[in-house]
């Protein structure tokens, strides 16, 4: 999910008013039942951070033990989530991350295949198309398809402008589903529902603006990954404090049927990418090592021996990075034949 934001300020002084003034309407209520099966045995599970761009605040996930599902606890308003995604796809992050969408072609294709031996689409909404890379990977393969993307981050324009969609929307995805009704003959959704603070609403939407026997294609971090607590605060799937809730795929194909949608497809290991070791060691020396860049929301100053540090970190920790790498393609082979990998997808048709 991304969050409409004003323009992204690079003063140092306005980051830290704003958090200020705004902290206390960042969190809602503390829950004490879960938010998708309403069971009230739920419990912690980890205390986190962001572990990125190093914004301040903990951010804490609970667990429901009659479902599974995780949930940030208290959750972020949408006040918060505006805090912590400005400047983290477009504004400061926006080429870091247009980078890292780029890297991801393959997991791109994998999607699309999904539908294949189906019928193929005239019409296909991508919600939470970010800069647009999956769209622009997608036409080279349904070269006769209208590919339209939904975003409420600035980039989705420029998708646009570059070519990559047909059609770009940036608005809220539930009142574009209210004018837009039956309109898709597909609908994806890839790392979108968990960035959403409510799940079950956005995959209503999404059963609006689907025609008659559309699909709905939907991508999540898989929660039971068993390195979620392997690596535990490390894990790159947390990715807090934007994901805000985490579900096992089980709950989304039983939501999905209970709405009436007929589940064709599922892919656990297959769906999985090959990043986990080495998005941990990653993940960890960001935590560790000080800043890579004079970041406005950073209160201390970054001196010349904190730039030394990180640069001379960074070259003593390649060869463990390298052999994380290589860990990942090796153990790939494993977790891409189970079902405990770090994504699964499901494809569903609405009846």
């Amino acid at each position: 999910m991304r969050e409409k934001r004003d323009k992204p300020s690079t003063g140092k002084a306005d980051y830290l008013a704003q958090f200020r003034a705004g902290r206390p309407h960042f969190f809602e209520q503390v829950r004490d039942s879960c938010p998708w099966c309403g069971s009230p045995d739920i419990g912690f599970r980890i205390r986190l951070s962001d572990m990125n761009q190093l914004k301040p605040g903990t951010f804490e996930m609970h667990e429901c033990s009659a479902c599974g599902h995780l949930f940030q606890n208290p959750c972020l308003t949408e006040t918060g989530l505006a805090f912590y995604y400005r400047d983290f796809y477009d504004g400061v992050g926006s080429q870091t991350w247009d980078s890292v969408f780029a890297y991801n072609r393959k997991g791109y294709r994998a999607r699309v295949r999904m539908l294949d031996g189906l019928a193929l689409p005239a019409s296909w909404l991508d919600v939470g198309g970010g800069h647009g890379h999956f769209c622009h990977e997608a036409k080279k393969i349904l070269p006769d398809t209208h590919f339209s993307g939904l975003d409420q981050s600035e980039e989705i324009q420029r998708a646009h402008e570059r070519g990559w969609i047909d059609t770009a929307y940036d608005r809220p995805f539930q009142a574009f589903a209210d004018e837009h009704q039956e309109k898709f003959d597909v609908v994806s959704m890839a790392h979108y529902l968990e960035h959403t603070l409510s799940p079950k609403d956005e995959i209503a939407a999404a059963e609006k603006v689907l025609a008659k026997d559309g699909m709905l294609l939907i991508e999540l971090p898989n929660p039971e990954s068993w390195y979620a607590r392997f690596y535990g605060k490390f894990w790159f799937g947390w990715l807090a404090p934007q994901h805000v809730h985490l579900m096992p795929w089980r709950n989304v194909c039983r939501l999905l049927e209970d709405r009436g949608f007929e589940v064709l497809r599922v892919e656990l290991g297959t769906a999985s990418s090959a990043v986990d070791n080495m998005a941990a060691v990653t993940t960890a020396l960001s935590h560790y090592l000080p800043p890579p860049a004079h970041w406005p929301w950073i209160q201390r100053p970054i001196r010349l021996t904190d730039r030394i540090l990180r640069r001379a970190a960074m070259v003593l920790a390649a060869p463990v990075t390298a052999l994380a790498w290589l860990a990942d393609l090796v153990l790939h082979q494993i977790v891409s034949r189970g079902d405990g990998g770090n994504t699964y997808r499901i494809l569903a048709v609405r009846r």
